[in-house]
């Protein structure tokens, strides 16, 4: 925990790891349907007994909205628990890229291996995208048709493997950076 904090401490590796978590949790609200353009003033809705539909889910990890917000020309859709998957997802990456980042510096300065420093960022960038997969695929479905309804069978269980995989990348590169004593 203490090698984590002294990365987070790094501003190189922190602000890279910051602007694409921060960048990949608007994409995911956007994959989603939770985040898009819409034409309106500021204004802020809450459905009749927010309660009831809190749990309520439309597809495997993807609950229903019980408020929104219209700001600047985008309208948000506020789902707590797709908010908490998406900011679990963001940070995941973020520490995954910021490691990635260290690690790479780390090898410039220190003549290290460069075939780990970047352990963390494939599975962030390629897994971690992979929980949106359905929609892109969706979107190509004339395309890709055969692929489609294989991609969307897959979704319940692309988050956690998302998950899992981002978290293993994250270890695998924080143990071979404390192998070198950095």
């Amino acid at each position: 925990m203490h090698k984590i904090r002294n990365i987070l401490k790094n501003k190189s590796a922190l602000i890279p790891g910051i602007v694409i978590g921060t960048v990949y949790f608007i994409l995911y609200l956007i994959s989603i349907n939770h985040l898009f353009l819409a034409v309106g003033e500021f204004e802020i809705a809450v459905i009749d007994n927010p309660g009831s539909k809190f749990f309520t889910m439309r597809a495997p990890f993807l609950w229903e909205p019980i408020a929104s917000i219209s700001f600047f020309g985008l309208k948000l859709f506020i789902a707590p628990l797709n908010i908490l998957i998406g900011v679990l997802l963001s940070l995941m990456v973020m520490l995954n890229i910021a490691v990635a980042v260290f690690s790479y510096r780390c090898k410039r300065s220190c003549r290290t291996n460069l075939g780990y420093s970047f352990a963390g960022f494939l599975p962030a960038m390629l897994t971690g995208f992979a929980c949106c997969a359905p929609t892109f695929v969706i979107a190509l479905a004339p395309v890709l048709s055969s692929f489609t309804v294989f991609f969307v069978s897959l979704q319940p269980f692309l988050i956690p493997f998302s998950v899992a995989v981002m978290t293993l990348g994250l270890l695998w590169s924080l143990s071979r950076i404390t192998e070198l004593n950095i």
